[in-house]
């Protein structure tokens, strides 16, 4: 079985700081909830202060409200997003059965937090997904170790993070290998994938194509593919792809009101889509912010070029403003 999980107001959140507007934020789940998505994303679980305007919640029931005149619909499900190194668990309730995922983000060097984080939110009732930071970029040593990890505490997913944008269709052949070859059947398999190589698209139909039948899995977009530039697989082309592929019925017309009422106008305000510059950060295998620094600082793109091709390892999975800084006096001193 194929789901489809629509992360719009979590990983859209990225463009806009979350401020979509109440009504609107009430309006996208509506209507995904009428387009039968399989599970909606409805933003962050994170310590802040609560704006109705915003889409992160520091307790779950202020997400409530956000589907309290949805009309149920048996084949929706609603999901959150904590990252395990920095929610409070303290601040969680028991599951009410209203939202029913909490997806666990982590970098590899929290696994075991996070592992601990995820039983303990398994424990009040949710179903949680395993979400690996940036997967590509972790060796398969340590993918086997999450692996063993997810048969010992049987999340209800793993999900591939493109975090990056960097994955190949052989690298996630790769991983699907272990990952489909490994885990338990019990535990869905997930991938999330941003279009730095404009292969978003191309990614999600080889996942689909590739994990045994027997294998329950779930693919991550968003509307127009919103979400942390250059963005993400769009909702609007695999919900339509998987309703020509795999006979599903998911509502085109719900989603293209969607699109058109409330997200094309965010774009026009804020931007997003396939850039050259962050093309580089995934050609180089680095955190998608380098990218981000060098076009704030109007860095030329072949000097983009060259400055991101001389970032170490050391410095690559996560960013370093001092560093980027660093760089780009090298560079002009090489000038």
């Amino acid at each position: 079985m194929v789901q489809f999980l629509d992360c719009t107001l979590r990983d859209g959140a990225h463009v806009n700081g979350g401020r979509f507007g109440n009504a609107n934020i009430k309006q996208i789940a509506r209507e995904l909830t009428r387009a039968n998505v399989d599970i909606v994303e409805l933003g962050f679980l994170r310590n802040v202060v609560y704006d109705g305007d915003v889409s992160f919640y520091p307790k779950i029931e202020m997400a409530y409200d956000v589907l309290e005149k949805i009309a149920p619909n048996r084949s929706t499900e609603y999901a959150l997003m904590a990252r395990a190194d920095e929610y409070d668990l303290n601040n969680l309730s028991e599951c009410n059965g209203q939202i029913n995922y909490v997806r666990v983000a982590f970098y590899y060097e929290y696994l075991d937090k996070a592992v601990e984080f995820a039983s303990e939110v398994a424990a009040r009732g949710y179903k949680i997904t395993l979400n690996l930071i940036n997967t590509p970029g972790n060796s398969l040593d340590d993918i086997k170790r999450l692996v063993e990890h997810a048969n010992r505490i049987l999340p209800a997913v793993v999900t591939i993070v493109d975090t990056f944008g960097v994955l190949s269709i052989p690298e996630l052949s790769t991983i699907l290998d272990e990952y489909d070859g490994n885990l338990d059947l019990r535990i869905k398999i997930g991938l999330h994938v941003h279009e730095n190589l404009a292969l978003a698209f191309s990614l999600a139909k080889s996942f689909i194509d590739y994990v045994r039948p027997e294998r329950n899995i779930i693919v991550d977009g968003s509307l127009m593919g919103m979400g942390r530039i250059p963005g993400n697989l769009c909702t609007e082309l695999i919900a339509d792809y998987l309703n020509s592929r795999l006979d599903k019925n998911y509502e085109l017309p719900s989603i293209l009101r969607l699109i058109e009422n409330i997200i094309a106008p965010i774009k026009k305000q804020i931007p997003w889509g396939y850039s050259p510059a962050y093309f580089l950060s995934a050609k180089y295998r680095i955190h998608r912010s380098y990218a981000e620094y060098l076009i704030e600082k109007n860095i030329p793109l072949d000097k983009i070029n060259f400055i991101l091709s001389r970032v170490d390892r050391e410095h690559a999975g996560k960013f370093y403003r001092d560093y980027a800084s660093e760089l780009i006096e090298r560079d002009a001193q090489n000038a």
